[in-house]
């Protein structure tokens, strides 16, 4: 029995090794693959569906950011504009509903709002009491003045700051 060497053969889970080479059988291979494939879908799913959920919160936040800045806005503009019509028409200075809603506005929008739109919203309250505390102009006067741009519009910079401000936030999304 010389030259004879007897090649043993071991079985284990699904493999066999003769001698000094291992032989994994294919369906095992094939069942490993699969389980392989499978993990690595799922992981993906499972990430794309983490990013999908985190983009949409975001969103939210960021419309819903937007929608509070934008109505304490249009509130602040509108209670100055009628600050601004009664200033130019009435002689007598008082501190009414209006004026104080114009400045909880203003507080308001400290806890949110740029400087550069807080200095804009000061001035606007500034410019409103400077007009308040001048003489009255008929209403028709007020028209042609404002028809020939001899008076600009004090709204118009915390307007334009309030567009640019918006326009920061949308685009933290985008």
């Amino acid at each position: 029995m010389a030259g004879f060497v007897r090649k043993s053969t071991a079985h284990f889970m699904g493999m066999r090794i003769v001698g000094a080479k291992m032989q994994i059988d294919p369906p095992i291979i094939s069942a490993v693959s699969a389980l392989i494939g499978a993990l690595i879908g799922g992981s993906t799913s499972l990430a794309a569906a983490i990013y999908t959920q985190r983009y949409q919160d975001r969103l939210q936040r960021v419309t819903r950011e937007l929608t509070k800045r934008e109505s304490v806005y249009a509130d602040f503009i509108m209670s100055a504009s009628k600050w601004l019509l009664n200033a130019y028409v009435q002689d007598e200075v008082t501190l009414d509903g209006d004026k104080q809603h114009l400045i909880g506005l203003t507080n308001r929008m400290r806890l949110f709002a740029p400087p550069n739109v807080m200095d804009e919203a000061d001035r606007v309250i500034r410019e409103l009491i400077k007009i308040s505390l001048e003489p009255s102009v008929e209403l028709r006067k007020l028209a042609t003045a404002q028809l020939s741009k001899n008076r600009t519009d004090p709204l118009l910079p915390f307007s334009l700051a309030c567009r640019a401000d918006l326009d920061k936030v949308y685009r933290t999304v985008v």
